[in-house]
Order: C-alpha cells, then structure tokens, then sequence
C-alpha cells in the first residue's frame, strides 16, 4: 500500500512541473538560423577564415553544447564566399543565444524563435590565430 502512495505522489509532483518547463530551441532551428545568419556575417567568417569574406556561403552547424536559456556553443565548419587568400574550408566555434514568441491560433499554438547574440568564440582553420568577434545578427528566415 505504501508503495502505491510513494507512486502517487511522485507523479503529482511530476505532473505540477510540467506547465513550469521552459521551451528549448530546437536543432533543427539553431542549424538553420545559424547556417542562414553565417551567410552574411562578414566579420564572423572573416575571422574564422583568415581574410576579408562577406560570409560562408555553406556551413554545417553542429550544437556542442546547451546552456541556460536558449543558449549555447556550436561548431561551424564552412565554405566562405569566394575571395583571395580565403581558405577552401573555415572553421570555428561560436556562442548563441534565442529568444522566442508563442502565439495562440485557435487550439493550437505557434513559436517562433529569434537568434539575438551570436559571437565566435574559438577558431580551428589551420593558421588563423583567434579574434573575438560578435556582430549583430542577420537572420533572413522565419524559424518556426
């Protein structure tokens, strides 16, 4: 019988902080939000390749850690837009950070999130020494 109390208990403590939880971006979002605003963040990937580019034309994002409040660390590895004395390949490390929005639509809800900061933290392209960098966020799509 003591057993059954313990069960009930801990699933109405469980069940109370469910509404608590906070959402957490997705990485499916971060990836496109990032590889999106890489594309015209000239400081950024001039930093991580070495010389002057407008951004990386392509990159693959990969989420290396997650921090409080939509936040974290990701490993970018990309292809900067062509230029002289540019790398073929630039690679990096770089901290963000998401705002979102949730808006009622009848029954359902829709969220959408925002990438605020954005800032390169470490740089592995083979003979590029590390700058900081943050600039501010260029985001052209709408990620839902």
């Amino acid at each position: 019988m003591n057993k059954w109390i313990a069960v009930a208990i801990l699933s109405s403590v469980s069940l109370l902080a469910l509404p608590g939880c906070k959402k957490q971006v997705p990485t499916d979002i971060v990836q496109k939000s990032l590889t999106s605003s890489l594309r015209h963040a000239p400081a950024t990937a001039s930093a991580m390749c070495g010389a002057t580019t407008r951004g990386l034309a392509s990159s693959t994002i990969t989420v290396t850690k997650r921090g409080e409040k939509n936040s974290g660390i990701a490993h970018v590895k990309g292809s900067p837009w062509p230029g002289k004395g540019l790398p073929s390949t630039c690679e990096g490390d770089v901290e963000f950070a998401y705002t979102y929005e949730t808006k009622k639509i009848g029954r359902s809800s829709r969220t959408t999130w925002f990438l605020d900061h954005l800032k390169l933290t470490a740089v592995q392209t083979k003979g590029v020494t590390f700058k900081s960098v943050e600039e501010k966020v260029a985001d052209d799509d709408d990620d839902n």
